[in-house]
């Protein structure tokens, strides 16, 4: 499923690395979200000359509106998502499906490159980890906290008996954190590879690139959701790590005001930060017993003390 809009230049790259696929026997889904410039030609073109490219024609409703589109539509045992600036290597669905028959897997996760040039790039010796149960939130959890990239669903296959269940919240940021803890949510079992399958563009637009915007406040909206869904779970430390990503909510929006500004000419700076930091100093004690980076908790405390020292000092790092 490929939400498109937007991507004229970069819809080629996507598209010809789906259909280059090892495996033969998948659909691709163009969901042309209302693309202003030539991408829905485009999506055409390909529908036109593969049989296995369908396409469907939108109003613009955003990233989750087109998902959930390509996931009413679709046909497979089996889906991933590709965001349309982005590619994958040609063996990855072929990849996943041996590693869901081997194991009897229902969803299989891969790690991602970012990347803002095209070229080669060293694939580790590979090692692999099955996860049952509880510790598949566990493992969802924990890794997401610690590094970024874990809450995407762009880095997974999933039984589509499973992903068909959900929606992704509609004109939301994060709204793949909680879509992707319900669906791993019923998993039986998880396999995690540390072979590189997917590569994320970082040359053109990004949401979580440029200065604060009022959408940016969703990230609270997907926080409470997570911090809802992990408050009864007794296994482990997952309500705690449920928690941590309400709690680190305020700092995040705080570190993106500080490296990029504010976009938004309707956001008042210096309440914003007023607020934030409030906000922010109330969730420190969580945030400092979390297991996040060690840099992250030296920004936390920075941000807590005094916001002007840590926006100099983040600038200076940039």
């Amino acid at each position: 499923i490929v939400p498109v809009y937007k991507v004229e230049q970069y819809l080629d790259r996507c598209v010809r690395s789906l259909l280059g696929q090892t495996y033969g026997n998948i659909e691709i889904i163009l969901v042309d979200d209302g693309s202003p410039d030539n991408c829905p030609r485009l999506c055409d073109e390909y529908a036109s000359e593969y049989d296995n490219v369908k396409v469907i024609h939108q109003s613009n409703t955003g990233v989750s509106g087109a998902r959930n589109s390509g996931l009413l539509q679709c046909t497979g045992d089996y889906i991933s998502f590709v965001d349309s600036d982005d590619w994958i290597e040609e063996d990855t669905v072929s990849y996943c499906m041996g590693l869901i028959n081997a194991n009897g897997a229902d969803a299989v996760q891969y790690e991602m490159s970012n990347v803002s040039a095209e070229g080669e790039f060293h694939q580790p010796a590979e090692k692999i980890c099955l996860y049952t149960g509880k510790d598949i939130l566990q493992y969802y959890l924990d890794s997401s906290t610690g590094k970024s990239g874990g809450y995407a669903v762009w880095r997974c296959m999933f039984s589509s008996r499973l992903a068909k269940k959900y929606k992704f919240r509609l004109g939301k940021v994060n709204e793949e954190v909680d879509y992707k803890y319900k669906v791993l949510s019923e998993c039986n079992m998880l396999v995690v590879s540390n072979q590189c399958k997917y590569h994320y563009w970082q040359g053109g637009d990004s949401l979580s690139t440029g200065g604060l915007k009022s959408r940016d406040f969703d990230l609270y909206e997907a926080g409470n959701l997570l911090a809802d869904l992990t408050a009864d779970e007794t296994y482990g430390n997952i309500c705690f790590l449920g928690q941590v990503k309400r709690a680190r909510t305020p700092l995040s929006l705080l570190c993106k005001i500080a490296y990029y500004g504010i976009a938004d000419e309707s956001i008042d700076k210096e309440k914003t930060v007023a607020r934030l930091t409030s906000e922010h100093r109330a969730f420190l004690r969580t945030l400092l017993k979390a297991p996040i980076p060690f840099s992250r908790k030296v920004l936390s405390v920075l941000f807590a003390v005094n916001y002007k020292l840590a926006e100099a000092l983040v600038k200076i790092v940039k």
